[in-house]
């Protein structure tokens, strides 16, 4: 009896051991601050409980800590690099330096089989089918379909009184991008923008639901997340809708005959993922990965997935900047004027060759995007033990790397004009030839956004048709305080603005 009571004191304390060693101290010699039991450093980042957002956190660490350091995002341990040469070594270093797997864990619970959480073969053989969907050529072909769903947009706008402060801005963004993205992506009109409020359709709010969830996944363990999805009931109810009407689409797909998907595989993304569907998918299952041909039904429902919740999200999300930092930059919204003024007048159809002859917009894209990134971080595990040519930090295998594309953007050691100035000239002046890693909006690499040639161009095109019609000014410091809050995409907290038309 003595032994065995021994014996479970002993496998206590080695359990206790364990755990703090685990969840409670730092890992080598990178500096940090000691982690808390499941939730990391999120409380002594002010993360949980004070409304710091992680972009801003990391930023705080990094003027404490310097360029390399350890954090803990709730219970899984990170290595936070933000040395621009250290940086530059992780994403063109390939073979040492993977996908990262904190990002896939958290991705393969929403949509296990999308191109987002694939490695080796399996990744190689999704890209073939959908790294050809968003060709730039593809991509531009839709220019007349952004505008009109702008121009419904516009029409909705004018209806309402000029007092009005809109507060509601990214939910607006929102839709306006998913149902372009519908008719993009899908050829299906997802019939957002057709009622007379903004509640949005059956789809819309189960979208809404469903990458709600994002927030609550990006700080837990796999398997806490796992067990919060199989219970929450509108997470469940979301994705059934969803996936039904993505199956509806599939099936309406399937109905088109040989010739006609043929010609529309030159602008619709889902024609050409149709024609990737496996024949026998029985046969390509029990097949070694490296000899599967094509896609399953599920792989291509759950890329259809992913295509929805980046369209819902990303350049929502930008656009939404673009429209807040406008209402406070009226200087840069009258230059965006005058050079559409100056580039066949603000009435006019905008064109592809007007849209390139737009030099201003351009630096103001790239500004949005470097003083209000999308996303939060470029996340790529270790493969091999390695050395960081800059801070000179050891990495191990199985170590997680996150490049905090906010810390970049804000550096001033990368930047000739303040980084915390929103200054779209600074890509005409002292800025023009910044380091090529100091802006990664959209990281870089051979995993880098694989939708941003599409987001770059409907940004533009978007925001032309804005300035061409309406101005945006600054609602009040209570509601457009901007601020940031993490799902999918790093979104503005308070937007409050007015809106007026030109003419």
């Amino acid at each position: 009896m003595l032994f065995e009571l021994c014996l479970i004191l002993l496998l206590i304390i080695l359990y206790v051991i364990y755990v703090k060693r685990r969840y409670f101290s730092l890992h080598g010699s990178l500096p940090g601050l000691s982690p808390h039991f499941l939730f990391g450093n999120l409380i002594q980042a002010g993360v949980l409980f004070r409304n710091i957002s992680v972009p801003n956190a990391l930023r705080q660490f990094k003027a404490r800590y310097g360029d390399v350091f350890q954090f803990w995002l709730g219970s899984s341990r990170i290595i936070v690099v933000s040395g621009v040469e250290d940086v530059q070594h992780v994403l063109t270093h390939r073979h040492i330096y993977d996908k990262g797997a904190l990002s896939t864990r958290t991705f393969s619970i929403l949509f296990p089989d999308a191109i987002v959480c694939c490695k080796g073969a399996k990744y190689k053989r999704h890209a073939a089918y959908i790294l050809t969907l968003f060709r730039r050529t593809k991509v531009m072909a839709n220019l007349d379909l952004m505008i009109d769903h702008v121009d419904k947009l516009l029409v909705r706008w004018r209806a309402n009184d000029i007092d009005i402060i809109h507060q509601n801005i990214l939910q607006q963004c929102q839709y306006l991008v998913l149902g372009i993205f519908g008719f993009i992506a899908f050829d299906y009109d997802l019939e957002i923008l057709n009622g007379e409020d903004f509640t949005g359709n059956e789809l819309t709010q189960a979208l809404q639901d469903f990458v709600s969830a994002f927030q609550f996944l990006l700080f837990s363990p796999s398997f806490i997340s796992s067990i919060y999805l199989k219970f929450n009931s509108r997470y469940r109810r979301a994705r059934e809708v969803i996936k039904r009407h993505l199956y509806q689409i599939i099936e309406q797909e399937l109905t088109e005959n040989e010739e006609s998907l043929a010609n529309r595989k030159r602008t619709c993304f889902i024609a050409s993922l149709v024609t990737s569907l496996q024949e026998n998918e029985s046969l390509e299952a029990s097949k070694p990965e490296e000899d599967k041909k094509g896609l399953s039904r599920q792989e291509v429902l759950d890329e259809m997935l992913l295509f929805l919740v980046a369209g819902f999200e990303t350049t929502a999300t930008a656009l939404a900047w673009f429209i807040h930092l406008m209402s406070k930059h009226p200087r840069v919204q009258s230059k965006i004027k005058a050079e559409l003024a100056s580039n066949g007048g603000t009435t006019q159809d905008i064109t592809q060759d007007r849209l390139d002859s737009l030099v201003y917009l351009d630096c103001v894209v790239n500004e949005v995007l470097r003083f209000c990134p999308p996303l939060l971080a470029a996340v790529r595990t270790v493969g091999v033990d390695d050395v960081l040519p800059q801070s000179g930090a050891q990495l191990h295998e199985g170590d997680e790397v996150l490049i905090p594309i906010h810390n970049l953007a804000r550096d001033t050691r990368l930047w000739s004009i303040d980084p915390d100035l929103f200054y779209p000239e600074r890509f005409l002046e002292a800025d023009k030839n910044h380091h090529p890693y100091a802006l990664l909006p959209f990281s870089t690499g051979h995993r880098q956004c694989i939708g941003q040639d599409l987001a770059r161009f409907e940004l533009k095109v978007l925001a032309a048709r804005l300035m061409q019609n309406v101005t945006f000014t600054d609602g009040g410091p209570q509601v457009n305080s901007g601020g940031h809050f993490a799902r999918v995409s790093v979104m503005p907290k308070h937007i409050g603005v007015k809106i007026s038309f030109d003419y």
